[in-house]
């Protein structure tokens, strides 16, 4: 039987101030942090377009689910991090309005930075993200962990296109690797709580054994399914991956492995509290 997910919409309060971290899943890779009110959003394709037929996400996929939240209803965003720029992670209609709504600042690797400058953002707002560099906001630490995800047979993306995020917040550390190879640089990352487990089965992704190699090698309590369930797509490949076809390699995980709901939120508090 196929995980179905049901959309939980993210309510108001999740942007409220709390002595605590809030991360829900956005669908396809998007992530939402809200750590003691610094809001960050990773990867996020939040804006629905008209397509052939009715309404579909922005990048022209129709949707299996409803989105937990749309980039002309969020309150509030500090920072965006872009892990790459295909169309299922860099979203331009999304990056435009939450630009012009909200004014976050605007994390990513050069190929990201030139399609931010392209959209008028400016530079102020634009960090470029560099393999291993420490990135302060607010009351998040991020580290950029390095990526390869040369899926593409025609001008591949190179080391340095592409990254992930590990997190630090006062309440634990979550990992965003991003769309990526399993690298040997990636089994070196420790010190993680919530580790994102990239679902895809395809070529230059992590997949559920890579993940599941990497949730063994950065400790991670949580293990969060995501980059499936999304897109109403046949089953397998890049999007149609399904954690039900894995249960014995789930299984075997160290963590906790968690099948959460589009905007379901998970709560993460220190130990000091």
């Amino acid at each position: 039987m196929a995980t179905t997910l049901t959309t939980q919409p993210i309510a108001p309060s999740f942007f409220e101030a709390a002595e605590e971290t809030l991360v829900a899943w956005l669908g396809s890779a998007g992530v939402l942090i809200n750590t003691r009110r610094t809001v960050l959003l990773i990867d996020p394709l939040i804006t629905m377009i008209d397509g052939d037929g009715g309404q579909v996400l922005e990048d022209g996929h129709r949707l299996k689910i409803d989105l937990p939240v749309r980039s002309d209803e969020l309150p509030r965003a500090d920072a965006v991090l872009y892990t790459h720029t295909d169309d299922d992670h860099f979203g331009r209609r999304t990056a435009e309005r939450l630009d012009r709504r909200l004014a976050p600042a605007f994390v990513g690797p050069p190929p990201v930075v030139a399609e931010l400058r392209k959209l008028g953002v400016p530079d102020d707002r634009i960090t470029t993200a560099h393999d291993d560099e420490a990135i302060t906001i607010a009351a998040a630490e991020i580290t950029v962990t390095p990526a390869l995800h040369d899926w593409n047979a025609e001008d591949p993306f190179r080391r340095g296109d592409c990254c992930g995020y590990r997190v630090k917040t006062p309440d634990g550390t979550i990992w965003h690797p991003g769309d990526t190879r399993l690298i040997d640089e990636l089994l070196d990352v420790r010190d993680v709580d919530v580790l994102f487990f990239d679902m895809a089965d395809a070529r230059a992704h992590l997949g559920p054994e890579g993940s599941a190699r990497l949730a063994g090698s950065c400790g991670a309590t949580d293990i969060i399914a995501y980059h499936y369930g999304t897109y109403d797509v046949p089953p397998g490949g890049t999007f149609g991956g399904d954690p039900e076809k894995h249960r014995d390699l789930i299984a075997a995980l160290p963590g906790r492995f968690l099948v959460l709901n589009p905007g379901q939120p998970l709560h993460l508090r220190s130990r000091a509290i």
